[in-house]
């Protein structure tokens, strides 16, 4: 079968899997994006393991070694191509899985270009001294408990040294609010007081994340990067920060400084191009003669704001879509925008975001030797333990962190426990900071796989638990039961 064709299949079994995972979940009371992640587990190589279906020798969609594959998912897409290639791997499976994987990236871009487009700014700056203390709460309780987690298992036995430990709380800092946002447009609540507080939080909560990982990667000792080939991997620039330290050499306390500096021209340009880059651009875009042209505008601006995040401004691609969606939210069009992007997001894009969260969690390695229970070793269980205790600690330090702060910035306790369960995913936030640790060869990749479970973990108990804290809260009015299943 043609790649195309393995495309179109698998397309459609995700499209139509993830429609009736969301019907199902919300006939069972629970939002629709919890029964899309739950599927994707399922499909993923945790369970069913769609990519390796075949029949006889012929595989449906091409087959895909998982483990030889995680040995090297931090390198760039065309490396791990040419390493399958000359080791005699199928490669059929990793280039379908990578399509998948971009059009998810695209997805969870439009998803949260969609919640700026739903935010209030003047709600959000009435929220916004709690949301900087719920975002430092976010960060500091998880950064300490995650790195005091780590180090007391490394006096056990696990073979964590003490800067791999400070790394693991780094990871436990991230938060990606598209879950959250996805379940608050589900239950009607995201312009409300708290979903306004937890967008903000969270856009705060990356800044300072990102500069507490540049700051633990700048103080990397020598001895950090000596985990095999993931060492070896990372030195390609990604950013126009890695060419500008390429040339003035890669001085840590200079790294950090423009770092800050290229955050805050980032956020500060964005802003202020509303007027004169923004407005314009969509406008005359409207203006044309062509079909669809307003959209056109509307997409390329967004698409621009998110490259712009990540390469110039260090932080979240996500975080730019969400910006440029703040926007326009201010401008006369944004109705039509908001129906217009509506229904190519919710079709199609976003499905297939929610679905592949679970395609990449690759559980069994983790939970393997439980098939040998008598003869586990101590290391074995010291590894399921740890795995397990570090998901609770992401859950409920990140709950508890961002409730004192919310509870300190003058929010009442049911208002800062729906602050601090809506801070709770990771996401692709939290992979992304994990893979910088494994391309740095700060952690090996057994490290790698408790993090996926940890972000997979954090990202079901969100929804779930969203709306068990405003079950009583009918807020405004949400989307009727059609449009929560997009």
């Amino acid at each position: 079968m043609s790649y195309i064709l393995q495309l179109l299949l698998i397309l459609v079994v995700i499209l139509f899997t993830a429609k009736y995972a969301g019907y199902f979940s919300v006939r069972i009371g629970q939002p629709a994006v919890f029964g899309k992640i739950a599927l994707g587990l399922l499909l993923g190589p945790t369970l069913f393991d769609i990519v390796n279906w075949h029949i006889g020798s012929f595989y449906i969609f091409g087959g895909l070694d998982h483990a030889a594959h995680e040995a090297v998912a931090a390198l760039p897409f065309v490396q791990q191509v040419t390493h399958a290639v000359e080791e005699g791997q199928q490669t059929g499976g990793l280039v379908l899985m990578n399509t998948v994987h971009s059009l998810a990236e695209l997805g969870v871009l439009f998803l949260m270009f969609m919640a700026g487009l739903e935010t209030d700014l003047k709600q959000m700056m009435r929220v916004g001294k709690v949301a900087l203390y719920a975002a430092i709460g976010g960060v500091v309780g998880p950064f300490f408990f995650g790195a005091g987690a780590g180090y007391g298992f490394s006096l056990m036995g696990l073979s964590f040294n003490l800067y791999e430990s400070i790394f693991i709380g780094t990871i436990l800092t991230a938060t990606s609010v598209s879950i959250s946002a996805q379940t608050l447009m589900e239950l009607g609540r995201l312009k409300s007081k708290e979903g306004t507080t937890i967008l903000g939080a969270a856009v705060i909560d990356d800044v300072i994340g990102i500069i507490v990982l540049s700051v633990v990667i700048a103080l990397k000792p020598p001895s950090a990067g000596a985990h095999g080939a993931e060492g070896a991997v990372g030195a390609h620039a990604e950013r126009l920060l890695d060419w500008i330290m390429m040339g003035l050499g890669d001085i840590g306390w200079l790294r950090i400084i423009i770092l800050i500096l290229m955050m805050v021209a980032f956020f500060v340009v964005g802003w202020f191009a509303e007027k004169w880059l923004v407005r314009p651009l969509v406008h005359r875009f409207e203006r044309l003669p062509v079909t669809e042209g307003l959209l056109s505008g509307v997409l390329l601006v967004g698409l621009l704001y998110a490259w712009a995040a990540e390469w110039i401004g260090n932080v979240a691609a996500i975080t730019g879509t969400y910006l440029c969606g703040v926007l326009l939210a201010r401008t006369d069009m944004r109705h039509e925008i908001e129906e217009k992007l509506h229904t190519i997001t919710y079709s199609f894009f976003v499905p297939i975001f929610f679905v592949n969260i679970g395609l990449h969690a690759n559980a069994r390695p983790i939970f393997a030797p439980l098939a040998h229970l008598p003869s586990m070793t101590r290391i074995e269980w010291l590894v399921l333990i740890f795995t397990l205790l570090i998901a609770l600690i992401a859950v409920f330090t990140k709950v508890w962190g961002c409730q004192i702060g919310a509870a300190v910035g003058g929010f009442n306790k049911v208002e800062s426990m729906r602050v601090g369960v809506g801070m709770i995913s990771r996401g692709e936030v939290g992979i992304i900071v994990a893979l910088v640790g494994l391309n740095a060869g700060v952690i090996d990749s057994e490290v790698f796989s408790m993090m996926i479970l940890m972000v997979l973990v954090t990202t079901l108990v969100t929804p779930l638990w969203l709306k068990q804290v405003f079950k009583k809260d009918k807020g405004e009015t949400g989307p009727d039961p059609e449009e929560a299943m997009a």
